[in-house]
């Protein structure tokens, strides 16, 4: 074997590798970005379902409160000055409980 043929095998086998490696990086982001996804998708589920259990007991808990004082419109005055704390509250912490979990998740997920 000449050293000709021995460049142009190592040649061979470096474009082979390269092609290799490409295809398997692909393949590796599309499991992470199918995995992140899939993740989001169930994540905004259960918030839809768990939005949608808070809207009726919410609504409930209004129309109780207000037949119990007697007006309708001041149980719902209640309960919406009570989401209204809770939205400040949430406001306040937004970077320590919403940002920063979500961020670190996600780089959990991708880093996987």
């Amino acid at each position: 074997m000449t050293s000709a043929d021995s460049i142009k095998t190592l040649i061979d086998k470096s474009k082979d590798y390269l092609e290799t490696k490409i295809e398997l990086t692909k393949l590796r982001t599309i499991d992470k970005s199918a995995d992140v996804l899939s993740t989001v998708i169930v994540m905004v589920s259960m918030i839809l379902v768990a939005f949608f259990f808070i809207f009726f007991i919410s609504v409930a808990f209004a129309m109780w409160l207000g037949r119990n004082l007697g007006s309708y419109h001041y149980g719902f005055f209640i309960v919406g000055g009570f989401y209204a704390i809770i939205l400040l509250v949430i406001y306040v912490q937004r970077g320590k409980w919403i940002k920063t979990p979500i961020a670190n998740g996600l780089i959990n997920k991708m880093l996987k």
